[in-house]
């Protein structure tokens, strides 16, 4: 087994070309739905030019972790250190665009918090304080609009490629209080900084709901579409999301989500609670134009992790109550896709006629054994070591007739890690 470093946290300052956004807020009057946040005027928005943020970066042998306080404690950027590539979308500008609640979001990139509504929320835009920890940071706000507190802990350990997020939301006031909570990563996942024609979606479900889009050949706002094909067209695909479009899980029927581009062989996970975190949303951005949010002609996908089932649903805390979960967030590479995944691994399991194909990505390094399983009888195993950005490929032929379904297990010396089907 390899030695394992970190994980190590330091501040550091770091430059981004930004407009200038803050010259240009509006205040608010009482009778404005989201007073007391200002709104922006676009025509006294000037720039881009650079600006000094402090940044507090987050790093073990697997990945590197960026977070800005200043920008509403964003994580603007993950890197997958094994494979070198920059995971989240990297907009070269810091650019307000005419999306979100409060009509302008500062499309940034990274993964942002959306509270306490829909569609970014409302001070995403804005300092956070923080603490920085021994593994990471916390960072946190109070929403000026209904007395909520909201702090996400971000942590790695030395052993892991996923980092942990820990979301807390409580209600300090003497009144209940609505609100949702969402985590939106802005991805990218190809060799360029743009989604690429071979990325698909791992979605474990059979239906979604249409929050939004603009292609005339689907359901509107609300519609239920099959997933991941419906009408002839596989929704897997990106290159499918011909116009925008946001669909919901119906609700999330797994403990797992994410991505994958299978022209650069690299993909993330996101591990959750999904009786706990329901919301699992997935945008694209189709034709639009990219110069609403850049000026490079870059390009992203949105992840979106929410405590509700969609935008339409709010959740309710009593005063003095509160709410935390925590889910992990894990880069995956070198298998070709993966269809199930937990916290220790993801698995791609492709069944052909009497054989199949078994791939296992790790997320720690260990001597373990892969087991090929059909109608719950062993068909093969290999004993193999499989890190982070060393995986385990293999092709299986049957000697013996075996039927019912396929399955995989990883094992740990004694110990299953993680178990795909029977």
């Amino acid at each position: 087994m390899p030695a394992f470093s970190g994980p190590v946290v330091w501040e550091q300052e770091i430059t981004l070309d930004t407009y200038s956004w803050q010259e240009a807020l509006v205040p608010t009057r009482s009778d404005d739905p989201i007073y007391p946040y200002p709104r922006l005027d676009f025509g006294a928005v000037a720039g881009p030019a650079p600006r000094v943020y402090r940044a507090v970066f987050i790093q073990n042998d697997y990945v590197r972790l960026v977070v800005v306080p200043d920008l509403g404690g964003r994580i603007l950027r993950w890197t997958d250190r094994t494979t070198g590539r920059q995971l989240f979308y990297a907009n070269p500008v810091i650019k307000p665009t005419r999306w979100g609640y409060r009509g302008w979001w500062l499309a940034t990139g990274g993964m942002e918090w959306a509270f306490p509504t829909d569609e970014h929320g409302l001070n995403e835009y804005r300092p956070w304080q923080y603490e920085l920890l021994w593994n990471g940071v916390r960072v946190w706000d109070t929403d000026d609009h209904t007395g909520l507190t909201v702090e996400v802990t971000i942590q790695l350990d030395g052993e892991h490629s996923y980092f942990t997020l820990i979301p807390r939301i409580a209600n300090p006031t003497g009144e209940p209080q609505r609100f949702q909570f969402w985590a939106n990563a802005m991805l990218t996942l190809s060799e360029t900084n743009a989604p690429s024609p071979d990325l698909t979606f791992i979605l474990p479900d059979d239906a979604v709901t249409v929050h939004s889009t603009g292609d005339s050949d689907l359901p509107g706002p609300g519609g239920q579409m099959t997933w991941p094909v419906h009408n002839g067209r596989d929704f897997s695909r990106y290159s499918e999301w011909r116009q925008y479009l946001g669909i919901f899980a119906h609700p999330a029927q797994a403990d797992f989500v994410g991505a994958y581009d299978m022209g650069s062989d690299q993909g993330i996970a996101r591990i959750f609670p999904h009786t706990v975190a329901t919301g699992v949303k997935l945008f694209c951005l189709g034709d639009l134009p990219s110069s609403l949010w850049t000026d490079d002609g870059s390009r992203y996908f949105e992840l979106w992790a929410g405590l509700t089932p969609t935008f339409w649903d709010y959740c309710t805390l009593e005063p003095g109550a509160s709410v935390t979960w925590a889910e992990r967030w894990y880069p995956v590479s070198g298998i070709g896709g993966y269809n199930w995944a937990n916290e220790e691994a993801a698995i791609r399991l492709a069944p052909s006629g009497e054989g199949a194909e078994v791939a296992v990505a790790t997320s720690r390094a260990i001597n373990g054994t892969v087991i090929l399983r059909r109608g719950g009888e062993e068909v093969q195993r290999w004993n193999t070591f499989i890190a982070p950005g060393r995986p385990f490929q293999s092709v299986a032929t049957t000697l013996v007739v075996h039927d019912g379904d396929w399955g995989v297990q990883v094992l740990d010396g004694e110990t299953v890690i993680a178990k795909m089907g029977p």
